[in-house]
């Protein structure tokens, strides 16, 4: 009889744990939510089209990149146009996009310290970000950026843990 109830016990138990798992699905919807959420909360403006002036809340919604939008602050388009495999020199903070966010990361400041550096284009790279790579694209040239990430954009970890970010980024290429 004792044996009985323990496994009826332990049923119970795996039955109430399943139903409470996340699925992948439920992750990102919650991450659409958030990022939603994000955007209401600081007043963003979402636009649908590449903006020639920017307003300070002004974020372009990037075609085929869901979820992920840019905010141009200044771009150097004397500097050469930025390729695949040319190493980018960043700076950047990262930080959450909840009510409280904290910032996680912070870039090093100009007066000292160096950037970390990747090739952009290179996947296999330790510092590969396809959100930074994908705001280097909408920009063509070295830059300072806002950028909001969806989890699939960011490092291998926001996307297994499945949490957007947002950054600030300063990038130049790397002269020869």
């Amino acid at each position: 009889m004792r044996l009985k109830t323990y496994a009826m016990l332990l049923l119970a138990l795996l039955l109430v744990g399943c139903q409470s798992q996340n699925t992948y699905s439920k992750l990102r919807d919650k991450e659409k939510k958030a990022i939603s959420a994000y955007i209401d909360r600081e007043g963003i403006n979402v636009l649908d089209e590449m903006p020639t002036v920017w307003g300070e809340k002004d974020y372009y919604a990037v075609p085929n990149y869901d979820d992920f939008y840019i905010h141009v602050i200044d771009v150097d388009s004397t500097s050469g146009e930025i390729h695949t495999a040319d190493i980018i020199l960043m700076r950047y903070k990262k930080y959450g996009l909840g009510a409280y966010s904290d910032t996680i990361r912070y870039w090093n400041t100009d007066d000292g310290g160096s950037p970390i550096s990747f090739q952009y284009g290179n996947p296999t790279d330790e510092f590969y970000c396809a959100g930074w790579s994908a705001a280097i694209e909408v920009m063509k040239y070295n830059g300072h950026c806002r950028i909001i990430c969806p989890s699939k954009l960011g490092f291998t970890e926001d996307n297994s843990n499945v949490t957007p970010y947002g950054y600030e980024l300063k990038f130049t290429k790397r002269p020869f």
